[in-house]
């Protein structure tokens, strides 16, 4: 193997750890890996390396989506979700996979779309131009849960065209997390609430016993691997606690015995504002059903109460926006969940933290990716301005001067 390696010349360097950005810094690659982060005061610069002059630019770690589904959909209906053919599906999702990374994210957590447990192996082999991928396949869900999303189908449809593993009691529980392993999975994910475009039940719903959670948990954590929880009501978020999960995926309904329960138990809590917001602007446009529409105005306003008292409490927040990849959630516009965060009171730092170290320890990947480190992956943006005065530079893929990943960098996209 051919040692390569190369040096930054940065205006700025945000970590991603939080602390006062590094001004003049020098950012050092060798062989796909950090080797030396420091000041250009503090090193010696060999005339036989070649030096990238990047001076008036902020350099920052390539930015993590903790919950986004590059699903190939072209509206919010979910029948054409099942009709629409997979193979087409995987053609939009490839090209999805590179306007992901085009605008800065250089990972994401898939939270339910068997489709990218395979866009994960074009991208690490190098078929198609996309982020690290991490995957949990299949959701899991039981009978008529939030996953089994078109109850006006045959459930033979939703088994063999859907995005869900439908399982109920125990036994069969813990034979769906195995089967989701076998396939590949990252990770884990559940729901224990019902949802918005889920056709019959409510949101605040309670859905899995206590025991089937476990059961998951026990699979899950015994592979070595996180489990997630779709969870919107409290009832069903505090089950989700109970039963073992590590991260709570947009805890709309957040109190105080959940939060503390967050605390002591470490849990990461994912909100995904866009989605949220976004449904209730675009949904109706874009075929959201009027049911779903109606879900989600219910819930937006205790959505935020429950962001900020989450925020107020101290529990590890991380970054996701749900985004499904139709024309109201397209893949690329991840960053409008970091101004939706500062929008919301956190500083440009607190959100960046969260879309880098924080979502990195949250996909249980802090000792390789996330922040700007010796021996780390050298996953790493450049931008024109900085961010940490004004966060929407971050949506404006004008901004984004270059994208590294494993320290090569990424090819643009000139399509929109």
């Amino acid at each position: 193997m051919t040692e390569s390696c190369a040096v930054f010349k940065c205006g700025r360097l945000v970590d991603g750890r939080g602390g006062e950005p590094i001004e003049r810094a020098v950012l050092v690659i060798r062989n796909e890996k950090i080797e030396t982060v420091c000041r250009e005061s503090e090193i010696v610069l060999s005339p036989e390396r070649p030096v990238v002059d990047i001076s008036r630019m902020t350099v920052m770690p390539g930015m993590i989506d903790a919950h986004i589904h590059p699903m190939g959909i072209k509206n919010l209906n979910p029948l054409s979700w099942m009709i629409d053919p997979p193979e087409l599906r995987a053609v939009r999702a490839a090209i999805d996979a590179w306007r992901i990374i085009d605008s800065g994210f250089t990972t994401i957590r898939d939270c339910c779309n068997p489709l990218s447990l395979h866009l994960k192996k074009a991208a690490e082999e190098g078929s198609i131009i996309g982020p690290r991928v991490f995957s949990c396949g299949r959701i899991i869900t039981q009978t008529a849960g939030h996953g089994d999303t078109a109850h006006f189908l045959p459930q033979a449809w939703s088994i063999e065209r859907g995005t869900a593993r439908i399982a109920d009691g125990v036994a069969e529980c813990r034979k769906a997390a195995r089967e989701q392993l076998r396939e590949g999975a990252d990770f884990i994910k559940i729901c224990t609430t019902g949802g918005i475009i889920s056709e019959k039940d409510k949101p605040t719903s309670t859905q899995f016993s206590i025991e089937e959670i476990r059961a998951i948990a026990e699979e899950a954590h015994a592979y070595g691997v996180k489990l997630a929880s779709h969870a919107i009501g409290t009832a069903g978020i505090k089950n989700a606690l109970i039963g073992g999960v590590d991260t709570i995926e947009h805890g709309v309904c957040l109190d105080d015995e959940t939060i503390e329960m967050m605390i002591r138990q470490k849990t990461f809590l994912i909100p995904t504002l866009a989605i949220m917001k976004a449904l209730i602007e675009e949904g109706e446009k874009a075929g959201l059903p009027t049911r779903s529409l109606d879900k989600a105005k219910q819930v937006y306003e205790r959505h935020q109460i429950s962001f900020q008292m989450a925020c107020d409490a101290g529990i590890k927040i991380g970054l996701g926006t749900d985004y499904l990849s139709d024309p109201t959630s397209p893949m690329g516009k991840s960053a409008v969940e970091l101004a939706l965060y500062v929008k919301a009171g956190r500083s440009p730092m607190e959100a960046i933290v969260s879309a880098t170290k924080i979502n990195a320890e949250a996909l249980g990947a802090e000792n390789e990716i996330g922040t700007l480190e010796p021996g780390k992956v050298a996953d790493f943006i450049v931008v024109d301005g900085d961010p940490l005065k004004d966060i929407n530079i971050l949506q404006d893929r004008t901004r984004i001067i270059a994208v590294f990943k494993n320290g090569k960098k990424i090819p643009r996209l000139n399509i929109g």
